[in-house]
């Protein structure tokens, strides 16, 4: 079996506060289709936002890491095809399909 190096690659704060973002958005999303029921419990327990901007790398990468377990969750409770058939979820996705390809 081939040997598997890992590469650490420091982000710097204001990276890591972008990708709170990004997973945050994700968070929202999942809310408002009605998927995410108590997944994002110990995040919102944290009470670390990415507009704390004030707030430690560490706090954010602490929110980061809560927000892909939630995340995690959600994609492991729940069965493919009923994340499919979400009415919120297969618009985003119809919409992403039907977007002009570059």
């Amino acid at each position: 079996m081939p040997y598997l190096r890992t590469v650490v690659i420091p982000m710097h704060k204001e990276e890591m506060v972008l990708l709170h973002l990004a997973l945050f958005n994700v968070k929202r999303f999942f809310e408002s289709a009605g998927v995410a029921n108590g997944h994002f419990k110990l995040y919102d327990e944290l009470g670390v936002q990415p507009v704390h901007i004030h707030k430690s790398k560490a706090d954010h990468k602490r929110a980061i890491l809560l927000l892909c377990k939630g995340i995690y969750e959600i994609f492991k409770d729940r069965h493919a095809s009923e994340l499919l058939n979400n009415p919120k979820i297969r618009e985003l996705l119809d919409s992403i399909e039907s977007s002009p390809k570059p």
